[in-house]
């Protein structure tokens, strides 16, 4: 029970006679004039704001009288209830005063803080932070309501080593064996030391404690893989080998040293309806106060929502990467894109959207290289389940991670789905930059193995030899992307499954095209490429999966983690059924027109197991993995893939990673 005065403003001056008697109390024999009036200058500074402290208090605990006149009160023994006028003081149940006080605070943000500065770290991924009022005054400062200006400071390093044993001599693509290193003989396998990530992040609030900001850095030793010399566009066939005429092939694909980059660099700013509604209904455990939705207004540099296991990041992964479908359909293959939208959490945290408006399709892409077009992603999940945390008066749902990593004593599942919507404008005005992102299915090797300069579709969809030169390589299309997902964890046990669908359509020539595409089959004499017309008004389609499974040997330490990701499109499909009519086109002269080129399908499959140690959870730990490509591994540019395979070229890879985070 708390019992409550009726005359606060009693205790002010006894107090501070107390604090004057103890701050003289300090002087010492013998000291100079001059250090005593500063000591006695000092101290009237700190009896000064102990004075204003104890008015506030005051204050507050009138405030706080008046909420109680308000309140029902149990009275005391031998006395009467309220109607009856008790004597001198009332009495309440605690649970009134916590909820009196809650309101209070919500009402009057930071009320009651000393002013001064907090610093210290925080587990659970909160990182070193800074507190600070406006111009603090250094005085101890205990108070736990929000204020303004926080500044967080955390970093990430992750450790890796790849090794990719290349076990193909075949060039998915063309569906021929492959055209090999004439001097070597063979195809190079891949082994490294890397730092994949060096992230270090700045991020808190400003001027109100719901204005955030988050600033990120990340660098990293295998280099920067989207180089633009010159801005290169529409080309004709024959002129995409890399540093043909000193400028790059179709589509970028020249490799910078390593580096560092703009990350993330966003803004957003909370808002709570209902926050200020007092009371929380019967079912409201006893101290809380109603749960308040959040809506947030966000732009800048971001991660957009599109796939959950990339949106849930890198940093809380069941593997050492991402699958090859989660890269090969990411809206900005894990890079971050600018973009400016709404974010919301809803009915106590189960609910999460994302919808954001961005320059459409953005990965390490300088703004001059992109089109007019805005693109369009939104997403959604909702969880299912979970566990009431007496401790925390919060449901423990999902979470942040798909591994079940803080053991779910009850069943908990997350849904959802995602859409990204990205118009392009054409090529011939503004150059490669947003189209270089599009791989087709199954990919070839890189571009000196015969492949297709990283089996991006504007390689594939390149032109002839003939003039006016690039009229009939492929100047635009659109990109529709879908996803849907489900994940659920218990007792140590996770599974997720997520699909993903592509169309591209809307393609386009220059005007100087007429409207004919042109690429080359291999369906020439002998199997050698020819000119080939791409199928009028046809649109791509491209779909797949990811399936994983985990359990925890040891509970929240040891893991064991399996994944199929497979990809099954026509995107890929140059020769069709591997028959061919010709016609006779303007400006091209005769064509094959090949049958069913580009509707038949072709798969590509990753096999992948695991094995994790989380020394402190996602903050600290081990991971290695063990997997197994087939079909053509799609994604990746010129043979570079974060992932660590070689794309376009079966075999194995191994991984193993340390993670340190804080």
């Amino acid at each position: 029970m708390v019992e409550i005065t009726r005359r606060p403003r009693q205790i002010i001056a006894p107090l501070a006679c107390m604090l004057l008697l103890v701050g003289t109390s300090d002087g010492r024999a013998g000291e100079s004039d001059a250090e005593l009036r500063a000591l006695i200058e000092q101290q009237s500074k700190q009896l000064e704001l102990q004075k204003q402290q104890l008015e506030l208090y005051g204050k507050q605990l009138e405030a706080l009288q008046r909420s109680v006149e308000t309140q029902s009160v149990v009275p005391v023994s031998g006395q009467e209830g309220p109607e009856g006028a008790p004597q001198g003081r009332t009495i309440i149940d605690d649970g009134a005063v916590k909820r009196i006080v809650a309101d209070y605070l919500q009402q009057n943000p930071g009320a009651g803080m000393p002013p001064s500065v907090q610093t210290g770290y925080g587990l659970g991924g909160a990182g070193f932070v800074i507190r600070s009022t406006p111009n603090p005054r250094y005085v101890k400062w205990d108070d736990e309501c929000r204020i303004p200006f926080e500044l967080r400071i955390r970093g990430r390093m992750q450790i890796v080593y790849d090794r990719y044993k290349v076990t193909d001599n075949f060039n998915h693509l063309t569906g021929r064996p492959a055209v090999q290193n004439a001097n070597a003989n063979r195809f190079a396998d891949f082994s490294q030391m890397e730092i994949k990530r060096g992230n270090i992040v700045f991020e808190g609030t400003v001027f109100d404690p719901d204005l955030h900001y988050r600033v990120e850095l990340n660098g990293f030793t295998r280099g920067l893989p989207f180089g633009f010399q010159n801005n290169k566009v529409a080309q004709t066939a024959g002129t995409n080998a890399p540093n043909t005429l000193g400028v790059s092939p179709i589509g970028g694909g020249v490799s910078v040293s390593q580096g560092v980059t703009l990350f993330e660099s966003f803004v957003f700013y909370d808002f709570h309806p209902w926050r200020a509604s007092k009371g929380c209904g019967e079912d409201c455990p006893e101290g809380t106060s109603k749960y308040s939705p959040t809506v947030s207004i966000i732009a800048g540099k971001l991660k957009p929502f599109f796939g959950l296991a990339e949106f849930l990041g890198n940093r809380n992964d069941q593997f050492v990467e991402f699958s090859m479908t989660d890269l090969f359909f990411s809206a900005d293959e894990d890079s971050r894109l600018m973009a400016a939208g709404v974010q919301v959490k809803a009915l106590e945290d189960r609910f999460f959207l994302q919808s954001i408006v961005t320059n459409g399709g953005e990965t390490f892409t300088p703004n001059t290289l992109m089109d007019q077009y805005p693109g369009f992603i939104t997403g959604f999940w909702y969880d299912i389940g979970g566990n009431w945390n007496e401790q925390r008066k919060a449901w423990d749902l999902f979470g942040d991670c798909i591994a079940d990593i803080d053991y779910s004593c009850k069943p908990v599942a997350r849904v959802g789905g995602c859409l990204n919507v990205v118009p392009h404008d054409r090529r011939s005005l503004y150059g490669d930059g947003e189209l270089v992102h599009y791989n087709v299915v199954p990919g070839g090797p890189p571009a000196a193995f015969g492949g297709a300069g990283g089996t991006r579709l504007i390689n594939v969809l390149n032109g002839d030899a003939t003039l006016p030169a690039g009229a009939h390589a492929v100047d635009k299309f659109d990109a529709y992307s879908y996803s849907a997902f489900a994940a659920a964890k218990y007792k140590g046990w996770s599974v997720y499954n997520e699909w993903w669908f592509r169309n591209l359509n809307n393609f386009k020539s220059t005007a100087n095209g007429l409207g004919n595409i042109i690429y080359q089959d291999n369906l020439g004499p002998g199997g050698a490429a020819a000119n080939a017309l791409f199928p009028a008004n046809h649109a791509l389609f491209d779909y797949g999966m990811n399936v994983a499974t985990g359990y925890f040997i040891v509970p929240k330490k040891l893991e064991v983690a399996a994944r199929w990701a497979w990809i099954r499109g026509q995107s890929g499909n140059i020769n069709g059924n591997n028959t061919f009519s010709t016609a006779t086109l303007p400006q091209v002269g005769s064509v094959h027109v090949v049958n069913g080129a580009f509707e038949n399908y072709a798969e590509v499959n990753e096999y992948t197991v695991g094995v994790n140690w989380y020394f402190r959870r996602q903050l600290l730990k081990w991971q290695s993995d063990f997997g197994v490509y087939r079909g053509g591994n799609p994604v990746g540019a010129a043979g570079q893939s974060i992932g660590g395979f070689v794309s376009g070229v079966d075999g194995y890879l191994f991984r193993t990673q340390l993670q340190l985070a804080f």
